[in-house]
């Protein structure tokens, strides 16, 4: 059980380096500014949600008039 633990360990801080690592590449480099424009192009750092609450009271509205 040991020997699995220690394992585990080691790959949980294999993992931590690679993610600073890239991380780090990502910030550094010209990469992460290409990133930031293409998120603003397809809109993704502005997620709009629309209200559930909404959809859910149409529909039983609906059924309660089919009644």
């Amino acid at each position: 059980m040991k020997t699995i633990e220690r394992w585990f360990i080691k790959l949980i801080v294999i993992h931590f380096m690679f993610l600073l690592i890239i991380q780090v590449f990502l910030h550094s480099s010209r990469y992460f500014q290409d990133l930031q424009k293409i998120t603003i192009y397809e809109g993704v750092n502005k997620m709009n949600e629309t209200p559930i609450v909404e959809t859910w009271s149409h529909l039983i509205d609906d059924y309660n008039e089919g009644r």
